[in-house]
């Protein structure tokens, strides 16, 4: 196992290997890059350094370069977002919507949705939206995949993209439609196969009222979350400090992937971006630093309609009957014989968006739902980050966030080099006040309500509130969004805005931000905890100050505040009753997981024992729809007070039932997995890359991991969203100062040298110092830079 992180690890010195399989070109690194030319070299790891002179240049180059690294990936995200999948890949095979734990759809399913969501008049208004440069970036950017397309024979394409019809050139269009599956990730992302399945109901169907189907389980909270730290002066004793620490997939379009993008006086940003984005998503600039974590807000709202009785395709607003629109979207599909065909499909379109249908949401001839997405129409993502990296402190930041208002599901928190620091909510998000929420809510259960308001459509009164400051009609205000600007630190784990500093509670804002005064999740209080910790000088690290290494070793620490506020209550319960009768009847014995967990050091550590097993007991006794155990009283001997939030709750409630009812369950899934309860982290836990485990730390707690069971095997891929690009930055008299490790590395190819190698270095605990300074680019480079001849912008 060692040897295989050694193995992985030597790819770093490889230099004329890598250089050999960037196909670099000798050319000279010039101070001034001429208008027509772009420069990319390529460090360690993979990463490109991009310089262009505008943005057109910028794009091409960031285009060419995303190509290169993953090119299958890339065609297989662009088909996906533009409704090309049953065209590329068959009208009978399936994607997965990872966002619900890799639910399948079906090519010609999702293709009809996407189509939809992102149709022909959304994609011209995106463009039309566009600023000069921006429409440039976009344009660069497809030019730039097009090039390595054109200019790469069939036959050196990796094997899995080698099929005719797999690679093939795309349009500004296509980066659009990436941009706005972006966008709606957590909206109309969520409910693409609810999307196409509804239809007006038949004579025979009218009168139903189908059964919740399985699939409308709520969804796992963790599907989606983040840490970020944001460390002022007065704990740094200096500059800012920030850990980006977002949880999201290693594989397919929603991975993260490095870059350094500069045009030279005007734009100069590193760090990393979701798969087919043309700019920096979490990143540094020469004086701010910034991450994201998901929000709170809701996206939206599905619209409970009453149907006109004469017609189930009219719906009642105020007791006037007004007809649903009928738009069909054509696509072409590829047969297994291998003939292209078109196809097409209707929809059905209300004031509010489409018509959704689903076994919980049924279209009777009473009732109808539609769908209103905050984020359908957000045209203002691509400028959003763009003007984040332009941004040059904090307070410049939040009055860009509140400006644009184009961030679509996420936190904003930040640092600058005067030691500020910056937690913002300013996100999409409809206008709905308290008083709308609480008077307009339909009596449904939704599987989706954490993203989604349910309203009652029949009431005028029910719609979105317009306000002239609104960055679009219908939208909540950014300047009516919670923020806090502090010099000691700010922090989000995907709890709401109420708590990122103890000390300034944040309240009074509308419930569709989030909630106020509720359980904080466990990594919340963990943050918060290690913060106490460390600047008291008891956490056993050197000092009583913020410091790059500090932070650094307390996430790669493995510390769990869970496991130690649960775990020796749950063993004197499990010792006084070693064992417990499950669901159907079979007793389960206790006596050695209570042995395990006795010895257990609390750790996500590749040497802990019992981590597995905790993890397993979590998912059984915490509420369904939750992340862990906080949000129960009932397992709680003192409850949750909000005015003890870090605190509280706390004290195991053993006399609940459920405590070693879920252990048992616990046990039991294990045993039936093959998976030993006394087994290491090492041993279970990890990835395999060229026939080799890379063994992975973390897990349900702070630094997480969220690897599948795999009976007989352990905890692997796919992974759920986990440690991705994680980067701790700070600043000298220079500029930035960035350690960071992207989890999953560079390149899913595994020809690829970049396939495995930061994998390895996040096993080890270790870090790779990102080069940002043109010298320190230069001094860092993997062969000469390649210099590429842009054609002219269209533009």
């Amino acid at each position: 196992m060692r040897g295989a992180m050694n193995r992985a690890c030597k790819a770093l010195s490889l230099g004329s290997a890598l250089a050999a399989f960037l196909g670099s070109v000798p050319a000279p690194a010039a101070a001034e890059i001429a208008p027509n030319r772009v420069s990319i070299t390529w460090t360690a790891h993979g990463i490109p350094h991009v310089v262009a002179s505008d943005f057109h240049g910028l794009g091409y180059g960031y285009g060419y370069a995303m190509a290169r690294n993953d090119v299958c990936g890339m065609a297989d995200m662009f088909a996906t977002f533009s409704g090309d999948r049953a065209l590329s890949f068959g009208a009978d095979n399936t994607d997965v919507v990872r966002m619900l734990g890799r639910r399948p759809i079906n090519n010609v399913v999702s293709d009809f949705a996407r189509r939809l969501v992102a149709d022909d008049s959304h994609i011209a208004a995106a463009k039309a939206a566009l600023s000069p440069k921006l429409r440039q970036l976009v344009s660069g950017y497809a030019a730039g995949f097009d090039h390595y397309v054109a200019t790469t024979p069939q036959a050196r394409l990796p094997i899995q993209c080698r099929a005719p019809g797999l690679v093939h050139p795309i349009t500004d269009d296509d980066v659009l439609r990436r941009l706005t599956g972006l966008a709606t990730l957590l909206s109309s992302g969520l409910l693409l196969q609810e999307l196409y399945d509804a239809a007006p109901p038949t004579a025979a169907t009218a009168g139903l009222q189908a059964p919740v189907a399985a699939n409308q389980a709520v969804p796992e909270r963790f599907l989606a979350g983040s840490n970020a730290y944001a460390f002022g002066r007065t704990v740094t004793g200096g500059s800012g400090l920030l850990l980006g620490n977002p949880h999201f997939f290693w594989d397919g379009p929603d991975r993260f992937v490095e870059a350094h993008l500069t045009i030279p006086g005007e734009y100069d940003v590193m760090g990393a971006a979701l798969q087919g984005m043309p700019l920096v998503m979490i990143g540094f600039n020469r004086s701010l630093a910034w991450s994201h974590t998901v929000s709170t807000d809701i996206r939206g709202a599905v619209y409970a309609l009453r149907l006109d009785p004469a017609d189930p395709t009219r719906y009642l607003v105020d007791g006037q009957s007004i007809p649903m629109t009928r738009q069909r979207v054509s696509i072409s599909v590829r047969q297994a014989d291998g003939a292209v065909v078109a196809r097409s499909h209707d929809f059905w379109i209300t004031r509010y968006g489409p018509i959704v249908a689903s076994a919980a949401l049924p279209w009777t001839d009473k009732t109808a739902y539609a769908l209103a997405d905050a984020d359908r129409d957000n045209d203002r993502v691509l400028r959003q980050w763009l003007e984040i990296g332009e941004s040059r402190d904090v307070r410049d930041l939040k009055r860009r966030l509140e400006r644009v208002d184009g961030a679509p599901w996420v936190n904003t928190i930040a640092v600058d080099r005067g030691g500020e620091a910056l937690y913002a909510d300013i996100s999409v998000a409809p206008d709905l006040s308290a008083d709308k929420l609480r008077t307009c809510r339909a009596g449904l259960k939704f599987a989706y309500s954490i993203y989604l308001a349910v309203l009652d459509g029949s009431k005028s009164a029910c719609t979105w509130t317009n306000e002239a400051d609104a960055a679009r009609p219908g939208l909540l205000p950014g300047a009516d969004k919670p923020s806090l600007l502090r010099t000691d630190y700010v922090e989000n784990s995907n709890g709401s805005y109420w708590l990122v500093n103890p000390a300034q509670p944040l309240e009074g804002f509308s419930p569709v931000v989030g909630p106020e005064r509720t359980p904080l999740n466990f990594r919340t209080r963990q943050a918060h905890v290690q913060v106490r910790d460390r600047l008291a000088g008891r956490d056993g690290l050197p000092g009583a100050s913020m410091t790059p290494s500090a932070i650094e070793q307390i996430l790669f620490s493995g510390r769990s505040l869970q496991a130690e506020i649960t775990v020796d209550d749950l063993v004197r319960a499990c010792r006084a009753t070693p064992s417990v009768t499950l669901k159907d009847g079979a007793r389960q014995d206790l006596s050695q997981a209570c042995e395990v967990l006795s010895k257990w050091d609390r750790r996500y550590d590749l040497d802990s024992i019992g981590a597995p097993l905790f993890s397993a007991f979590v998912a059984r006794a915490k509420t369904p729809g939750t992340e862990d155990l906080g949000e129960n009283d009932a397992l709680w001997l003192t409850p949750f007070d909000p005015k003890d939030p870090v605190n509280t709750p706390r004290g195991l409630n053993t006399g609940n039932p459920r405590v070693l009812t879920a252990l048992g369950e616990a046990v039991h899934s294990l045993n039936a997995a093959n998976i030993p309860l006394d087994a290491k982290l090492r041993d279970v836990q990890f990835v395999e890359r060229d026939g080799a485990r890379i063994p992975l730390h973390g897990g349900a707690t702070f630094s997480a991991i969220a690897a599948t069971l795999h009976p007989g095997l352990g905890f692997t891929e796919p992974m759920n969203p986990s440690n991705s690009y994680i980067q701790v930055v700070g600043f000298n008299r220079a500029g930035p100062v960035a350690d960071a490790i992207l989890v999953s590395s560079q390149s899913p190819d595994p020809a690829s040298p970049f396939h495995a190698d930061q994998t390895a270095l996040y096993a080890q605990k270790r870090w790779v110092r990102l080069p940002f300074e043109r010298g320190a680019v230069a001094a860092a480079a993997v062969g000469a830079p390649l210099v590429l001849r842009v054609p002219q912008s269209p533009q």
